[in-house]
């Protein structure tokens, strides 16, 4: 039997989608294979059968390519909107509900973050509604512990920094040689950790919010509903849940959240 190049691609992306649990089905062939020759021409292959052969023993390979393959396109705010939303509407609900219980800690998770614009957006809404001395601990956890190591270090682009506001910009960023560097990072209180969404339990409870924005396409349908659940326990009682806007919560976990903008696709815990 003679196998073709697409069959051995096939092959391919199939073993990777076993492997790593993301679904690749939905994304179109060209895409994909410019992504995985990218990364076989990285290590110095041209065949898929062979390309595929590595990734069977070579764990660090299958990571990287899983990394070429969900890479993100990286800006502060992307999708202005549900940022403006969450500092205009959410933060002051969250503040009004913890002077009810004389509380001055608020806590968000932004899951998925990859190279930090997310939890960044999130330090710096917080710090431009909530009164100065309280406390804002923010949680800011990726699979990718490169995207980790460039986050903590807090350092953009203009480019990535062009839905900010040029005031906040110089509020909370430093000319870093052409590039830009959060000042006081400190101050933002954002801790960054490794995750698994797919395998490992929420890393903590009583959140005020959790953003997982354009995540769950890569996941299948079982990975979406447990990583969901694990947010409904970690979340406080009416917290809140932001997800991408092209994203939608399974049929069988919506009676866990109720809408509170579907335009902005952003839930409240029942």
């Amino acid at each position: 039997m003679v196998v073709s190049l697409d069959d051995d691609f096939n092959f391919l992306v199939r073993k990777i989608s076993k492997s790593s649990g993301i679904v690749l089905t939905g994304y179109r062939d060209s895409y994909l294979k410019r992504r995985i020759d990218l990364r076989m021409k990285a290590v110095g292959m041209n065949n898929y059968a062979l390309y595929r052969g590595l990734l069977e023993k070579d764990q660090h390979e299958m990571k990287e390519v899983i990394n070429m393959l969900t890479v993100n396109v990286t800006e502060f705010m992307r999708d202005k909107t549900p940022f403006m939303f969450f500092r205009e509407e959410l933060l002051p609900d969250i503040m009004e509900r913890k002077i009810q219980c004389k509380s001055n800690i608020v806590r968000f998770w932004s899951a998925a973050c990859s190279y930090g614009e997310e939890p960044y957006s999130i330090g710096i809404s917080s710090r431009e509604v909530l009164p100065e001395d309280w406390t804002v601990s923010i949680y800011a956890t990726d699979i990718d512990e490169k995207c980790l190591k460039g986050a903590s270090q807090g350092i953009y682009s203009r480019e990535q920094l062009k839905n900010l506001d040029p005031p906040l910009v110089m509020k909370y960023f430093e000319p870093s040689g052409e590039d830009f560097k959060v000042k006081n990072i400190r101050k933002l209180s954002i801790r960054f950790q490794k995750h698994d969404l797919t395998s490992e339990p929420p890393i903590s409870r009583h959140f005020d919010a959790v953003f997982c924005r354009n995540v769950m396409i890569y996941f299948n349908e079982s990975q979406k509903i447990k990583m969901l659940n694990d947010f409904y326990n970690a979340l406080s009682d009416d917290g809140y849940l932001i997800i991408g806007k092209s994203e939608t919560l399974p049929v069988e976990i919506r009676e866990l959240f109720a809408p509170v903008s579907i335009r902005e696709k952003i839930f409240k815990k029942v």
